[in-house]
């Protein structure tokens, strides 16, 4: 059965088949996957240079010859997940409203159609990030 345009199924976040091709694509890349999840383990809303700092290190503590902790991130790494971050996946997730940016104190922080967009990711990902 079709759902009508005013039916609950159809206002639901990431509910039509546009909507899941878009939940899709957002949930495709591996930074975009952890700075929402990120985002949900600190409450919400963290600074822009916190989260590139954590996913550069989830990133080189997954390489397979790479031996890292914390202190071990270049800054170099560093700035290029910064960078991609604030050019390419925020805006991305900002179109989407699945994240709020404010450029004045460059903070991030998650919406409710992010926690949504998170919570679909076990369907999406084979293992969850």
């Amino acid at each position: 059965m079709i759902p009508l345009l005013n039916s609950p199924e159809r206002l639901t976040a990431f509910g039509d088949s546009d909507d899941i091709d878009t939940a899709m694509d957002l949930l495709a890349d591996r930074r975009r996957r952890a700075l929402l999840q990120y985002l949900e383990d600190v409450g919400g809303s963290a600074p822009l240079p916190e989260v590139a700092v954590v996913i550069a290190t989830e990133e080189a503590a997954s390489e397979p010859n790479a031996i890292s902790d914390h202190g071990d991130v270049s800054p170099r790494d560093r700035r290029k997940v910064q960078i991609s971050l604030h050019h390419t996946h925020i805006p991305k997730l900002t179109a989407a409203d699945a994240v709020e940016f404010e450029s004045a104190t460059k903070t991030v922080t998650l919406t409710d159609r992010g926690r949504t967009l998170l919570s679909r990711q076990p369907a999406v990902c084979d293992t969850p990030q």
